[in-house]
């Protein structure tokens, strides 16, 4: 557990121009490590509350504003017991990946895989595989290869992208 866990909401000035508005940031602190994340909101300094790290005023503009810093909080209060419950360690960039959704998985990608699949086939030929098996396997390669160029536009595709759509595209 964490000795010391802190939360506020405050303003910073962006870019060396005089704004009239700040952006506002998240502070999440624990142990005394630290890290920030803008909001992507600004507010005026004359209308923000340093000590509850809140916009100040009434109406719908400021309503909304608060709710959406409500919201903030309580997805970092949810990611801390996310981290807690799974036993990993707790530290803000932890809490940061959780809230901007950054694993540390690395991605696999199709044509990589693929291409991976037919070098261990080759070295296999003869022994356990036809030549022949390993000319098919290429054909597929490259027929996947001008598929990903056709419909996408691109060289490779991660695979965690892979689909329904994708298959039967791709088989019709």
């Amino acid at each position: 557990m964490e000795k010391s866990f802190g939360l506020f909401f405050h303003l910073k000035k962006n870019g060396k121009k005089e704004e009239e508005k700040f952006t506002v940031y998240m502070r999440i602190t624990i142990d005394g490590d630290y890290c920030e994340i803008s909001t992507k909101r600004k507010c005026a300094p004359d209308k923000w509350n340093t000590d509850a790290g809140r916009m100040i005023g009434e109406g719908d503009v400021v309503k909304s504003f608060n709710a959406y810093l409500d919201t903030l909080q309580q997805k970092v209060f949810e990611a801390k017991r996310k981290l807690i419950e799974t036993d990993k360690t707790l530290n803000p960039e932890n809490i940061k990946n959780l809230l901007l959704q950054k694993t540390d998985q690395p991605k696999y990608m199709l044509m990589e895989i693929f291409k991976n699949h037919n070098s261990q086939m080759a070295a296999l030929v003869g022994r356990e595989y036809a030549p022949g098996t390993l000319q098919r396997y290429e054909t597929s390669f490259r027929h996947t290869q001008s598929f990903l160029n056709w419909k996408y536009k691109v060289a490779d595709f991660e695979i965690s992208k892979l689909d329904f759509e994708f298959i039967s595209d791709y088989e019709f």
